[in-house]
């Protein structure tokens, strides 16, 4: 009869203890996202932690709603959703009367892309202006950081498989520069 209750109770022991480890990996409940945290995401004028505030921008309606209206308030410029022919490839160039955003292959690493942000007269931005570019699709939200403009350019240099630059290519996604 023990060597019945042993395996059952070696069963049990071990479910506890993986709950616990589950326990012990799963994230703990983070903080909800504050107005003043998405003004410095928008505005990328503070750091923040990026992840923390997609993901809530990804679940939370209501934050969602304030960052869209934070948005249209405070965006320079914005290119649309791109119209293209039925195909999943990246784009390798994004272009709106304010801005064009190029994206080409490193020489040094083909592993790495040069993300280079081009602003026009209509955008209004002066040199030494820090610009902030923000991709958004459905429910994913991702944001560049560039250096500040020098004769109307910046650019920044990405490994090729980086969400944020797979967002900013992806014909769905809407780009609003900050």
């Amino acid at each position: 009869m023990s060597i019945k209750q042993s395996p059952d109770k070696l069963v049990e022991e071990t479910f506890v203890a993986l709950q616990g480890v589950r326990g012990l990996q799963q994230k703990s409940e983070s903080q909800p996202v504050m107005f003043g945290e998405l003004v410095h995401y928008v505005h990328g004028t503070a750091n923040v932690d990026d992840e923390r505030v997609s993901d809530a921008l990804g679940t939370n309606l209501p934050l969602r709603r304030q960052f869209n209206k934070l948005i249209e308030q405070t965006r320079v410029a914005s290119h649309p959703m791109q119209a293209q022919a039925a195909s999943d490839e990246l784009l390798n160039q994004r272009e709106s009367r304010a801005f064009t955003l190029k994206f080409k292959t490193s020489r040094a690493n083909d592993k790495q892309i040069f993300v280079l942000l081009v602003v026009h007269a209509e955008s209004n931005l002066a040199d030494g202006h820090l610009p902030v570019l923000l991709a958004n699709k459905e429910h994913k939200t991702g944001r560049l950081c560039f250096p500040a403009l020098k004769d109307q350019t910046a650019q920044l240099l990405l490994e090729h498989d980086d969400e944020k630059l797979v967002l900013m290519r992806d014909p769905d996604a809407e780009l609003s520069l900050i």
